[in-house]
């Protein structure tokens, strides 16, 4: 090997680049706590913050002789569940529900969150805005006019709600911690590939094989380095 390929070579030596690492441990540190602070404050106060509410209901089949249940029935609301969620999330139900708040369809329809548990006949009404009051009147508001239309349109009066809707104070997003664990990780990854670079950029020679390689020439003697113990 000349001396034009070696230095087009890099040579990365780990047990140096821990030892290097070990050094700036501080500076590691502080970049994590840098990225902590920099990622809460970013969550806290640049972030919008969203609230849920949620509202249960369930498809009530009719009992016979005060102890039987209609099975036919139960089948029967098994069945309806998927047109009963593609009627809550139809604009007939989400311009009613818009028009009675006084909000815009589009706001109902970001806000709504329809679901069902597989093989029950429980719907799930939720809604998430920036407001924890406005979405427990979403989900109040839904609950109201899904039960009229179908009774309405359907003449169906078995829906009943098994969960009111309720006030969550509790932001669900942002996620601080998970955010907060993101910049820490972060500030980590930039101060080791500062570290990383700084010792690839390092020209400096550091043994007296590295010299020999460099310089083409052996080496005839090493100076020993020796610390100043002397006392004042």
């Amino acid at each position: 090997m000349d001396k034009t390929e070696l230095n087009d070579e890099v040579q990365i030596d780990l047990s140096e680049l821990f030892k290097l690492i070990k050094k700036h441990l501080k500076l590691i540190i502080i970049f994590m706590l840098v990225g902590i602070i920099i990622a809460g404050s970013y969550t806290t106060f640049m972030i919008e913050k969203k609230y849920s509410s949620q509202g249960t209901i369930l498809l009530k089949a009719q009992v016979v002789d005060g102890t039987t249940v209609d099975s036919s029935q139960l089948n029967s609301n098994k069945s309806m569940i998927a047109n009963y969620i593609k009627l809550l999330q139809g604009n007939n139900i989400q311009d009613k529900i818009a028009k009675n708040l006084d909000i815009s369809t589009g706001l109902v329809r970001g806000a709504l969150r329809i679901s069902n548990t597989e093989d029950t006949q429980i719907i799930e009404i939720g809604a998430v805005t920036n407001d924890p009051g406005l979405s427990k009147r979403i989900v109040d508001e839904t609950i109201s006019v899904f039960t009229e239309t179908v009774k309405e349109m359907l003449d169906i009066s078995n829906i009943i709600i098994v969960d009111k809707a309720e006030i969550n104070t509790g932001p669900v997003s942002p996620n601080l911690k998970k955010n907060m664990l993101l910049g820490a990780i972060a500030g980590v990854a930039i101060s080791l590939g500062y570290i990383l670079l700084a010792y690839l950029l390092d020209s400096k020679i550091k043994n007296s094989e590295t010299a020999e390689q460099v310089l083409g020439l052996p080496v005839l003697g090493i100076i020993p380095y020796f610390e100043d113990q002397s006392e004042d």
